[in-house]
């Protein structure tokens, strides 16, 4: 098994050795009457207890002398100190834990050249996220309402994406709606001026609406719409002169 931890970039700072086991992964199956714990990292017990979520990895290794050894704790104590850290494995290669390190502990068995490590990550976030951002694309709106299908979100989640509305040649808009009738129909509106070339920002997993990278959020008005997995049936409803513009959704599939 190859066990490898990342930053924020996806750069790697980390590869354990050959050997390394995850000996405890987190309980998968999702509880809803605990969705607010759910979603903050933790875990319902037996007796009704909550408990965080915790991938727990044992290693076993050698070096040729006593100061590469050294060297080699140090490299891995740092490793696991780093913020927004992600943590991968050879059985979801493409797909990453985000981390904490919660406990670390070595012992050399005999000579001080061979270790053993034990280490305990707490799951800041109860999910499996896919390596990339997914980008989906909704070019050449000409008309209100628009309606079309999003069905790249394969996870086993609802996401928070980040959407962005573009006018184009001829745009002379007042006001946007967003609305996806897998999310329970919710929607958000943005009234303001939209013309050629203005960018209408909504992130909705941080909760912001912008235009042109400055802050509009007391143009906002709705409800925070996510992407549904499976298919999502978008609708774009618009005031004004709509010219040809397009809507774009980012975000990260998640998986149980």
């Amino acid at each position: 098994m190859s066990v490898i931890l990342k930053n924020s970039a996806n750069s790697t700072i980390y590869t354990f050795p050959r050997g390394t086991d995850i000996i405890s992964e987190p309980v998968m199956k999702r509880l809803d009457s605990e969705h607010r714990a759910y979603q903050n990292g933790a875990t319902l017990t037996g007796d009704e207890k909550i408990e965080p979520r915790i991938i727990s990895l044992r290693s076993v290794f050698g070096k040729a002398t006593k100061t590469l050894m050294e060297t080699e704790l140090k490299s891995i104590k740092k490793a696991c100190n780093t913020e927004d850290l992600r943590l991968y494995a050879t059985q979801n290669s493409d797909d990453f834990y985000e981390v904490e390190m919660l406990d670390y502990d070595h012992t050399f068995p005999g000579l001080l050249t061979a270790v053993e490590i034990n280490i305990d990550f707490q799951v800041v976030k109860p999910f499996r996220f896919y390596k990339d951002a997914t980008t989906d694309t909704e070019a050449g709106i000409t008309a209100s309402p628009h309606a079309y299908t999003i069905t790249t979100n394969d996870g086993d989640e609802a996401v928070y994406p980040v959407w962005t509305f573009t006018g184009g040649a001829s745009t002379a808009l007042t006001k946007i709606k967003i609305a996806n009738a897998e999310d329970g129909a919710k929607y958000f509106e943005v009234t303001t001026a939209i013309g050629n070339a203005d960018a209408i920002e909504i992130d909705c997993q941080e909760g912001t609406c912008e235009k042109n990278g400055s802050d509009i959020m007391s143009s906002f008005e709705g409800a925070w719409v996510k992407i549904a997995s499976g298919t999502n049936n978008i609708t774009i409803t618009s005031t004004g002169t709509v010219g040809t513009c397009s809507c774009v959704a980012v975000f990260r599939k998640k998986y149980l």
